[in-house]
């Protein structure tokens, strides 16, 4: 399965590609044949991503809400970034997604384009009615995206604001 947006290819690794991403991001580009990206997982982002992956590896059934999903720019053939949901829908419904894009692809579209294809495909789930995300207060560029994406601004705390979009029916 991907999703495939005008510029980009967007693909949710399956737990084998998950775990060599975890063991150095060329050999998830390697085994998913692109282009060498040159980008390593920082130190916040392996350790936020090995808790993805055991959740992962628990939940097989439903993997696609806790795997990585690749953001790979056509024209290059190359990861400029990712994304994830934090776990499967609750009980009410609702998802969270997260995402970040390799520093020289920033304000370039790529992530709002990204995103948006991300929220769709959530949104199609029977089990989701909606989608929320949170940003740090001074990441204007993420409050960008996701208003571009539809979500309103729902909570402000000192550590961040809450976004959140309904799903569509």
């Amino acid at each position: 399965m991907e999703l495939n947006t005008e510029q980009l290819r967007i693909i949710p690794l399956t737990l084998y590609q998950f775990r060599l991403l975890l063991d150095g991001i060329d050999k998830m580009e390697k085994e998913l044949n692109l282009s060498a990206s040159d980008e390593h997982l920082d130190e916040h982002t392996q350790q936020a991503m090995e808790g993805l992956y055991k959740k992962a590896v628990k939940n097989r059934g439903s993997y696609l809400w806790y795997t990585n999903w690749q953001i790979i720019l056509k024209s290059k053939n190359k990861t400029i970034g990712s994304a994830c949901f934090m776990k499967c829908p609750d009980e009410n419904g609702q998802v969270e997604i997260g995402y970040g894009i390799n520093t020289i692809y920033q304000n370039k579209g790529y992530m709002t384009e990204a995103a948006q294809a991300i929220c769709e495909w959530a949104s199609s789930q029977r089990d989701v009615s909606l989608i929320i995300a949170e940003t740090e207060k001074d990441n204007i560029a993420s409050h960008k995206v996701l208003k571009k994406c539809g979500m309103k601004k729902y909570r402000e705390t000192d550590e961040g604001i809450w976004w959140c979009m309904r799903a569509v029916d």
